[in-house]
């Protein structure tokens, strides 16, 4: 079989770039796949201070260390989504969008992507009031109302940056905030950010946009009704695997499970970063995984 790759890299993240410059130095004969734009959900983060070596740092400014790190090493990078990944005796074949390719070894970089809410009218309402990205759409609600779901890091994260452009950010969680202490400590500091614990939301009401969402006490049920101009999800992340589902290297929840050595159960497919079933989920853990990972590719 001609044009055999020794590696394909399925995810251009921290874990991917990481695992493409290592490949680079290696002399490997691969590719790196990204559906939409190197960095993965790093692009979206309002600010990172947690990154050895940067400081801190705006997530799109560190997208684009990525990127030009890739140029210098003369890394291209394959804009295409896998939708399947096969194996063939020794030989992976790997389905893109455009085209098929064959390999080697494959790794899997994926990362995660923003959990629904599932409620009433939510698909509705997609850019038109619900968003994932408040460093995306926060310029919109500029003096407007917006309400921010969920209790991590992420959402305290998100809703002090609205915070600095809207009239009022209401954070509502379904227990107790659970981010870092110096994250809440933070977000408590704001005038304008109203913090609402042990609720969480059954229905979205508007016509062509959000008008007012309906809640529901978690502890006593209650029902009430809260009116904002737009929604800011962050509930948690999904793996989006199910192009390996057929490899039957998936748990339950969809999360790839591997060994220490980042292998799964099929020789010769790896798996790194946020994709994974692990229990730390961080920009620096990423590109770890990728560091051990591709030790053991090497051989």
């Amino acid at each position: 079989m001609d044009n055999v790759l020794d590696l394909a890299i399925i995810g251009a993240g921290p874990g991917g770039v990481t695992a493409a410059i290592y490949a680079k130095r290696a002399g490997l004969n691969f590719k790196i796949f990204e559906k939409s734009c190197v960095g993965g959900n790093v692009v979206n983060a309002f600010e990172i201070e947690n990154y050895p070596g940067v400081g801190k740092i705006v997530g799109s400014d560190l997208a684009m260390n990525f990127m030009n790190e890739l140029m210098d090493f003369d890394i291209e990078v394959e804009y295409e989504e896998i939708t399947n990944v096969s194996k063939n005796g020794d030989i992976f074949e790997v389905k893109g969008e455009y085209s098929s390719y064959f390999a080697k070894k494959v790794l899997i970089a994926v990362g995660t992507k923003a959990r629904n809410l599932n409620v009433a009218n939510e698909e509705k309402f997609y850019g038109h009031g619900v968003s994932f990205c408040a460093t995306c759409d926060g310029a919109f609600y500029k003096n407007k109302d917006v309400l921010v779901v969920g209790g991590g890091n992420s959402a305290l994260t998100e809703a002090m940056y609205l915070a600095n452009i809207v009239n009022k950010v209401y954070l509502i969680t379904r227990h107790e905030l659970k981010g870092d202490k110096k994250e809440i400590d933070k977000i408590k500091k704001f005038n304008n950010v109203e913090i609402i614990e042990f609720k969480q939301i059954k229905e979205l009401i508007g016509d062509k946009s959000i008008q007012e969402v309906i809640l529901k006490d978690t502890n006593s049920e209650e029902i009430s009704t809260l009116k904002v101009d737009g929604i800011f999800v962050y509930v948690g992340q999904v793996p989006p695997t199910s192009f390996v589902k057929e490899l039957n290297v998936l748990n339950s929840r969809g999360f790839i499970e591997v060994d220490k050595r980042f292998e799964t159960s099929v020789k010769g497919l790896f798996a790194i970063g946020d994709c994974i079933d692990k229990e730390c989920r961080q920009i620096a853990s990423a590109v770890g995984d990728a560091a051990t990972a591709l030790h053991f590719i090497e051989d």
